[in-house]
């Protein structure tokens, strides 16, 4: 694994969404001055879209806009247990997106449950001791270093056998060789942000019959919500098990770009957390869930909210 080059340390944003997967560092690990945040309250879904959701028989936590249709996908049952953790393999990527809320300018570091590490054995010894069941490989784009991704789960896989893992990719980068590779190595399975890509599920046609518990994970763009409903039509036609659909984050790196595309940010972000949803986002969202429902899809349909974040990211800190 390379040693990435920084200036400065790791920021908040990472190292608090990290946290935020799982029930965190024991006190004596938090360091000096850091303390806990209090408790947000999060304004409440429109009304008339949780009538209409309950009336469909949603599954899930309104409370905290939880929202499922069928199931959930493994690693997201853990996550939402306190017992999983993210990986960022690097901060670089091949694609600019808008709604990007990575800290900028971008480097090529790599960080494990938001703390730096410089070999794939201190990522796996650090997992191990937290005890986790799940982790994400994201970015960035992890598969800009195939070898480094391989690697590193080659790696957790011989130290933590049972461990679910998960690979975060725009799908831009996968083949046929390196799909079999990502397979062999002990991937479990993909989530695949197609919004980086105009919504084009050409990526997931590929993967299918390697992963065929794969996963499309991506934010709701309230102006696109036309595209996404034909998206999911498309999808479900195609086999896909899960859809996760994301409140639109804003954060002090994207927010110049958020409002460049017309969106409006809320005024603060969440407690716990260090970003904020964008508004009409989640309303987008759960008319996605509704029509999912409606329409008796396949795919299963999962809404993870900022109040989702906010609730897991309060179990860490709190421990």
């Amino acid at each position: 694994m390379r040693r990435g080059l920084r200036s400065d340390p790791l920021s908040d944003t990472y190292e608090r969404y990290a946290l935020g997967l799982i029930r965190g560092p024991r006190r004596s690990e938090r360091g000096p001055g850091r303390k806990r945040s209090p408790a947000g309250r999060r304004p409440s879904p429109p009304a008339s879209l949780l009538a209409r959701l309950e009336a469909l028989s949603v599954k899930g936590w309104p409370e905290r806009a939880t929202l499922y249709t069928r199931s959930l996908p493994p690693g997201c049952v853990h996550c939402l247990d306190g017992r999983g953790s993210s990986i960022s393999l690097t901060t670089l990527c091949n694609r600019d997106c808008f709604f990007c809320f990575n800290p900028r300018p971008r480097a090529d570091v790599v960080s494990v449950h938001g703390r730096d590490v410089r070999s794939h054995a201190q990522a796996g010894r650090l997992l191990e001791s937290l005890g986790v069941r799940s982790a994400g490989i994201s970015g960035g784009e992890p598969l800009l270093f195939p070898a480094r991704t391989l690697g590193l789960v080659k790696e957790l896989r011989r130290r933590l056998p049972k461990l679910w893992i998960d690979v975060y990719t725009n799908g831009d980068l996968l083949t046929p060789r390196l799909l079999a590779r990502l397979k062999a190595a002990g991937v479990d399975s993909l989530r695949l942000n197609l919004a980086a890509n105009g919504y084009d599920p050409r990526p997931v046609r590929g993967a299918l019959a390697v992963f065929p518990d794969l996963a499309v994970e991506m934010p709701v763009v309230p102006s696109d919500q036309g595209r996404l409903s034909a998206l999911m039509g498309r999808l479900d036609g195609l086999g896909v098990r899960h859809l996760i659909l994301h409140e639109l984050f804003c954060s002090g790196h994207n927010a110049g770009l958020l409002r460049k595309a017309g969106c409006r940010t809320r005024a603060r972000p969440r407690a716990f957390l260090t970003w904020s949803g964008v508004a009409a986002s989640e309303a987008s969202a759960l008319r996605l869930v509704a029509e999912a429902l409606e329409k008796k899809l396949r795919l299963s349909v999962y809404y993870c909210s900022t109040g989702t974040q906010q609730w897991i990211a309060r179990k860490a800190w709190q421990t």
